[in-house]
């Protein structure tokens, strides 16, 4: 778990920056960067529900994970359309290189996210969601290690 909590910690503080680093963004690049700060948002809502400092609130959880669903999958992957690297993208290379590990990722979040989201309407206990955040928040960092720049 406390790897989970780390990696959630860490998801924050990338979004977080990332936000300022998107100055200059246009087209797909700036629809991808506004995505995932989007999905970092949500993320920002549900870590402290994972660590203990806010109480889990199943509605808002649900809500949560909706909206990175929505972004999760083929709607993710059509933002990274071959060439679209370079600055101020933060998209490694190795996408395109890899682009059916890459697409597996996408579709793994959009997954991952509609359990959560499945836990949390249906008023899943707390253990259930934070095990459900902990497998889609692993996907999140399995995807930054292999096609995010540093």
């Amino acid at each position: 778990m406390k790897r989970v909590i780390g990696a959630a910690i860490a998801l924050g503080m990338t979004f977080s920056v990332g936000a300022i680093a998107h100055e200059g963004a246009t087209g797909v690049v700036k629809e991808r960067m506004e995505g995932m700060e989007a999905i970092g948002q949500q993320v920002k809502i549900l870590v402290p529900m994972l660590k203990g400092t806010l109480p889990y609130e199943p509605a808002k959880v649900e809500q949560s994970a909706s909206i990175i669903e929505s972004h999760a999958g083929e709607n993710f992957t059509k933002l990274f359309p071959e060439g679209s690297v370079g600055k101020p993208s933060e998209a490694h290379p190795d996408i395109w290189e890899d682009w059916s590990k890459f697409s597996e990722l996408a579709m793994e979040l959009q997954s991952t996210a509609g359990a959560l989201k499945t836990v949390a309407a249906n008023n899943g206990s707390e253990g259930d969601f934070k095990g459900a955040l902990g497998t889609m928040l692993k996907t999140c960092k399995s995807c930054h290690s292999d096609f995010r720049e540093d």
